[in-house]
C-alpha cells in the first residue's frame, strides 16, 4: 500500500488545517501518517493528544517530534530525528505545511516519493517590510524550488507560485471548511448571548485571532471609540501576549464592558451563529479561516484590504474593506453595518453561497486530482 506523510510543526496545523489533505489521500488508497509537536500545549495547542487519540482509532499514525512553537532554531534541533523517520518510512509522498514544515522538508535532501509544500501564508507580501522583501522572499522561492508541487491558498502566493515554477503551482481554495459543523451550533443563540451579557439592542461583534499585533484587535477597540457609541459588545476568541494590553486599551477607553476577551473556544459555531457582525483587522494571513467561517454563519463581514481577504469579500457586495491601519473608516463601516439590518441579511446570504466552494467537499476534491495527476500517481 502507498504511504503519504503530513508533516507540520505543530499538531494544531493537523487537527485544524489538514483534514481534506487527508481525506483525498485516503480515496486515492494511501496509508496517511502525521508528524508534528502532539504535546499538549496553550491555546490551539491543548487538544493535541485527544486529536492523536481520535487518530488512532482512524487507524492514522502520529509521530510526535518536539518540534518548537515559533523557533526555527529549536525545530532545526530536530532535523535528525525527521530524517531518520522518513528513511526508515519511505514515503511515496511528503506534504510538508507551514515555513517551518516546507524547510524542514527542503534540508532533509533527497527522500523517494515526491515532496508537497502549502505555505499557509507567507512571510512576505506586497507592501511587507523590506526585510520581508530581502530575507524571507528568497528563502520562500528556495524552499518551493525544492518541492514536486505548491499549493497556495490566495491569488497573490498563487502569482509568485506561477512565477517562480508553474509546473509546480497550484491553487486550492482553502483547507476545507466543514461547513455543515459551522451551521450546526450546539448552544441556542440566545444562550450565548447571555453568557456574554448581551441584551437586546445591543449587538454582538465577534473577532477570531490570538491575541498578538499581527491580528491587530487594538485598531478595534479604537474605531469602537471613535464611533462614540456603547450599544455593542465586541467578543474576541483567542489567546496570546496582548491581554493584557488589551484589557487595559479598553478600560482606559471606558469600554470595560463591552469589550471581552473570551480566551481560547472551542464552540466556535455556537458564537459565530449568535453574532451579528464579524470583524477581522489582521495585517496580513494565508486565506483566513475564521473569515470563511463567519461566512458559513451568514455574517456580514468588515476586514482588512490583504491578500486571501479581498479574494473572498468584495467591498459593498459582501462585506466591507478597510486598511488595517485606517481607524476611521474601520469606524464608519462598523456604524454603517450595524444601523443596516437588511444589509447585515443580504451580505449574509450572498456569504453562505459563496463560501460553497471552500467547502471540506469541495477542496477534497481539489486535492485528489492534485495527487492523482503529479508525476508519480500517473
Amino acid at each position: 500500500m502507498k504511504k503519504a506523510l503530513m508533516l507540520a510543526p505543530m499538531g494544531s496545523v493537523h487537527r485544524r488545517f489538514n483534514k481534506a489533505n487527508i481525506d483525498a489521500l485516503q480515496a486515492l488508497d494511501y496509508e496517511v501518517e502525521l508528524c508534528a509537536n502532539f504535546q499538549n500545549g496553550k491555546g490551539p495547542e491543548m487538544h493535541n493528544q485527544k486529536f492523536v487519540e481520535q487518530c488512532r482509532k482512524d487507524d492514522i499514525v502520529c509521530y510526535s517530534i518536539p518540534f518548537e512553537r515559533h523557533s526555527l532554531s529549536g525545530s532545526i534541533k530536530c532535523l535528525p530525528v525527521l530524517k531518520q523517520l522518513l528513511a526508515e518510512r519511505d514515503y511515496d509522498i511528503v506534504h510538508a505545511h507551514t515555513e517551518i514544515g516546507g524547510l524542514l522538508l527542503k534540508m532533509v535532501g533527497k527522500i523517494k516519493g515526491q515532496k508537497f509544500f502549502t505555505p499557509h501564508g507567507m512571510s512576505f507580501w506586497k507592501g511587507s517590510s523590506p526585510k520581508s522583501q530581502f530575507v524571507f522572499k528568497p528563502l520562500e522561492r528556495w524552499i518551493c524550488s525544492g518541492m514536486d508541487q505548491n499549493l497556495g491558498m490566495n491569488m497573490e502566493e498563487v502569482e509568485y507560485l506561477q512565477k517562480w515554477d508553474k509546473k509546480s503551482a497550484n491553487y486550492v481554495h482553502g483547507i476545507g471548511l466543514n461547513v455543515q459543523r459551522m451551521q450546526s451550533p450546539v448552544r441556542t443563540r440566545e444562550e450565548v448571548r447571555k453568557e456574554f451579557g448581551i441584551t437586546d439592542g445591543v449587538k454582538m461583534i465577534a473577532s477570531i485571532g490570538e491575541l498578538d499585533d499581527n491580528k491587530n484587535h487594538s485598531t478595534v477597540i479604537k474605531a469602537f471609540v471613535m464611533t462614540g457609541r456603547k450599544d455593542f459588545k465586541y467578543v474576541v476568541c483567542g489567546v496570546g501576549p496582548n491581554k493584557e494590553m488589551l484589557e487595559q486599551q479598553a478600560i482606559s477607553q471606558g469600554f470595560k464592558d463591552n469589550v471581552i476577551l473570551a480566551g481560547y473556544r472551542s464552540d466556535i459555531p455556537d458564537v459565530l451563529n449568535a453574532a451579528d457582525i464579524f470583524v477581522f483587522p489582521s495585517f496580513h494571513e494565508g486565506m483566513p479561516v475564521s473569515v470563511l467561517e463567519a461566512m458559513a454563519c451568514s455574517l456580514p463581514v468588515i476586514c482588512s484590504k490583504i491578500r486571501g481577504n479581498v479574494d473572498i469579500i468584495k467591498e459593498g457586495d459582501n462585506g466591507y474593506l478597510f486598511k488595517p491601519a485606517d481607524v476611521e473608516t474601520l469606524s464608519k463601516k462598523i456604524m454603517l453595518i450595524m444601523d443596516d439590518a437588511e444589509k447585515r441579511t443580504t451580505m449574509g446570504k450572498k456569504n453562505v453561497e459563496f463560501v460553497k466552494r471552500f467547502s471540506l467537499e469541495a477542496v477534497t476534491e481539489e486535492l485528489k486530482n492534485i495527487y492523482k495527476y503529479s508525476n508519480y500517481g500517473k
